[in-house]
């Protein structure tokens, strides 16, 4: 880890910019401010050494909190306390004001979220027996299972295996993969993404646009509320959007949650992914035609299929509780303190994971060291322009890459209520290949936040336009989606594919280079060839709509079709 900047004594001072009234605890209580917090700090300073915003700043944390140093970042392990460390100094630096009131009263940086891990031991073994035959299948290269129950020993004897298309249950398309079968003691077998990807007609679920029925996270879910014993979702790499080896690193690590009350819906026992050329052996073996029957399950009524064999599982797992934290820093408003506009990136990757040529730290320098500079940096430029009327929060998340933990937890223990949050700006992995003549808006069309992203880019002289793959479900797949949930109006862009230098052909080439070569694996560090000219112009444009949101009295609204529309009605009705 590199020097960066001169130590700060304990005990400074902060609370030049006063404090937000209203703030919540970690209790969740409302409590009142307290003037002039004392925030005991002994970490390096970062050196501001260049101009907000600008390529050279970015570059700078990336470069930090990317190096091997970090470890990869993984929440509750090595290298978390850095990171948190490096973010306070960062944030205090910037000149924000800590946002989370301690037990004690005064303030601090950290909102603690609880969680369980769990890691699998050794390689757990998964047989599938026809009736005259039994074969057993190879994790990691063809089968990668966990369990994310608070029990060290899983043991599933002869759970017949269904399968059940899609896995989607939607009671207002008439769409129910699991009709007229009893779940219990079984294991269903699902395709990832919609029933309307394969061939891009819309059956209700957008086109090719994924919504949150293609979602792993969904079919895990809907496994689990039909009382089944276990869920394997069919990887493909077009639906999923990353190849298996994207599985393997992922899903093979500690498998983080949030800590669920008695009250929580209950999870599978076996969770897990199987690769193509697993899942072929399986219909083969049950003498079904896998192509067919993918095809019957993009229409509606499609009945599930009993395939005839019966999995056999064993798997052991270390159950430890941790606790990871969000960072969370304020610029108090002047006139409406209790009103915020919310900018929000994921400081967490995945630590250690799949060795590529010797190296096992997944460094996580796009995802999401970029974001996390972004978030930064936009604090700088909001400080040097002065207090706004509302509030500008600003959240560093963890365990984004475990289930989007930190943001959900955020989402039910806000700092400032949802009805008081104006908007939401999320950044997750910036551009780092050059200038675009576009920028494109993930959930295009789903709130007024559309026009006002537009407005500023035409000063830059650049188009808006829809994501370019909406079948990889984007919009599910990152902090803001929790946000969305509770109804606070939400942004989530980014530069487009259409490069100032080689247009959209190279754009589309880089976007794909990157899915298949970096993505979540050690081979995401920076390399000489990064060019940051478009993540500052991003987070310009990212700065200009959250300070006329902070500025003014505006209340985005979502799009009359969007999901999220009366969930934002009525958490503005009783506020």
């Amino acid at each position: 880890m590199r020097a960066i900047g001169a130590i700060l004594a304990l005990g400074v001072l902060v609370g030049a910019c006063g404090t937000i009234s209203g703030v919540l605890g970690r209790d969740g209580e409302q409590h009142s401010p307290a003037a002039a917090p004392l925030v005991a700090m002994d970490t390096p300073l970062p050196a501001f050494a260049f101009p907000p915003l600008s390529p050279p700043a970015i570059l700078a944390h990336v470069e930090e909190l990317a190096s091997d140093g970090y470890v990869g970042r993984a929440p509750a392990e090595d290298g978390e306390e850095q990171t948190l460390a490096y973010l306070e100094a960062a944030f205090y630096q910037a000149g924000l004001q800590p946002g989370v009131r301690e037990a004690d009263g005064t303030m601090g940086w950290r909102q603690l979220t609880p969680l369980v891990s769990a890691t699998v031991e050794g390689a757990p073994r998964m047989t599938i027996a026809s009736a005259t035959e039994a074969q057993d299948y190879a994790y990691r290269s063809e089968q990668v299972i966990w369990t994310k129950r608070l029990e060290p020993h899983i043991s599933l004897v002869g759970a017949p295996l269904v399968f059940v298309g899609y896995g989607v249950v939607a009671p207002e398309l008439g769409w129910n993969d699991y009709a007229g079968i009893d779940m219990t003691g079984k294991i269903a077998v699902i395709l990832i993404n919609d029933p309307d990807f394969e061939t891009g007609d819309d059956r209700g679920f957008g086109g090719r646009a994924m919504t949150y029925y293609g979602r792993w996270t969904y079919k895990f879910e809907e496994a689990a509320r039909q009382g089944a014993a276990g869920a394997l979702i069919i990887h493909e790499t077009a639906p999923a959007a990353y190849p298996w080896p994207v599985v393997m690193s992922s899903w093979t690590g500690p498998q983080l949650d949030t800590v669920r009350g008695p009250d929580a819906p209950q999870r599978v026992q076996v969770e897990g992914w199987i690769s193509a050329s697993m899942a072929s052996s399986l219909f083969t073996r049950a003498g079904l035609d896998f192509g067919a029957l993918k095809t019957r399950a993009q229409s509606r009524g499609a009945p599930p299929v009993e395939m005839g064999l019966a999995a056999t599982v064993s798997l052991d797992t270390v159950i430890s509780s941790s606790q990871s934290y969000n960072v969370v820093g304020i610029l108090p408003g002047r006139a409406r303190p209790d009103e915020a506009v919310l900018y929000t990136a994921h400081w967490d990757h995945l630590g250690r994971c799949t060795p590529v040529d010797g190296d096992d730290i997944c460094n996580g320098a796009q995802d999401n060291a970029t974001g996390t500079a972004g978030l930064i940096e936009i604090a700088r430029r909001h400080v040097a322009a002065g207090r706004p009327e509302r509030s500008v929060v600003f959240v560093a998340f963890t365990a984004e890459e475990q289930g989007l933990l930190g943001s959900i937890y955020y989402a039910n223990h806000p700092i400032v209520p949802a009805a008081q949050t104006v908007a939401a700006i999320n950044m997750d992995g910036l551009n780092v290949f050059g200038a675009t003549h576009d920028v494109t808006i993930t959930g295009f069309g789903k709130s007024d936040l559309d026009a006002l992203l537009t407005r500023e880019a035409a000063t830059q002289n650049r188009r808006v336009e829809p994501e370019p793959f909406p079948e990889r479900g984007g919009f599910y797949r990152s902090d803001h989606f929790p946000l969305a949930n509770v109804g606070i109006p939400v942004l989530y862009a980014r530069s487009g594919l259409d490069m100032v230098i080689g247009g959209r052909e190279r754009g589309e080439a880089l976007s794909n280079q990157y899915v298949a070569e970096r993505y979540h694996k050690p081979n995401d560090e920076v390399t000489p060839d990064w060019d940051l000219t478009g993540a500052s112009q991003d987070l310009q444009l990212f700065y200009h709509v959250g300070r006329d949101l902070a500025s003014g009295t505006l209340w985005p609204e979502w799009s009359a079709t969007a999901e999220f529309r009366a969930r934002r009605e009525a958490s503005l009705a009783g506020r």
